[in-house]
């Protein structure tokens, strides 16, 4: 009998986490894009959940930045404005240029190994056509897998949010050729810096790459 209350949050728990995974990878992956309305009621019906669990998982999307909650119209995917962006990518070059200078320090051989991998994944296909979200998923995992080998949790939890919200603002959809052959050559001389164990070297590197990255999208996004 004590422990049925335990069981019964436990599993509500796990609810609201399923939900709020799977309505913010659909958001990631620009099922719902920006402004798109998402009702307690559609969500509950498409998860065969109850409506309790998924307005819990809209507060929390809402706590993490990728949806607003608006007066008489609900939930809402958030739409960035070029500011907000800006910010955001500017956040990300403090956090993720940390990261990378810890990394440098404490990546263990087989995590740089993982990035040479990943960086020879990305280079095979880049010249295909219509391989975007397989570029995209690939430089996501290269961002996390460094945020991992900085050994710092804080730092990395940090630095995968605004990761999450720079894909909702911008994908390599927009990209021009030479953007993604500077990003290609970034992520090589970074997996060097970080190989080589230069601390310095591989911060100078990320905090250059997000401001490339940046830049790409100030030409394309309207303000």
């Amino acid at each position: 009998m004590g422990n049925a209350p335990k069981e019964r949050r436990t599993a509500k728990e796990r609810t609201v986490d399923r939900v709020y995974a799977e309505v913010r990878e659909q958001i990631l992956a620009g099922t719902w894009g920006p402004e798109s309305r998402l009702t307690e009621e559609m969500l509950a019906e498409r998860y065969n959940v109850s409506r309790t669990p998924v307005r819990a998982a809209l507060h929390k999307l809402a706590s993490d930045g990728f949806i607003e909650m608006i007066p008489r119209a609900g939930a809402v995917v958030r739409a960035r404005t070029l500011a907000e962006a800006i910010e955001i990518y500017d956040v990300r070059s403090l956090l993720e240029s940390e990261a990378a200078g810890l990394a440098a320090r404490r990546r263990s051989e087989e995590e740089v190994a993982t990035l040479y991998k990943i960086a020879d994944e990305m280079e095979a296909i880049a010249e295909k056509s219509g391989q975007v979200p397989a570029l995209s998923q690939l430089n996501q995992e290269l961002h996390h897998l460094i945020l991992r080998a900085s050994r710092n949790r804080t730092l990395e939890e940090s630095a995968l949010r605004l990761i999450d919200i720079g894909f909702v603002i911008n994908t390599y959809t927009n990209f021009r050729r030479t953007d993604m052959a500077r990003t290609l050559a970034d992520h090589r001389a970074l997996i060097q810096a970080i190989e080589a164990q230069d601390e310095i070297w591989a911060s100078s590197v990320m905090r250059a790459h997000i401001a490339t990255t940046r830049n790409a999208l100030k030409s394309t996004m309207r303000p």
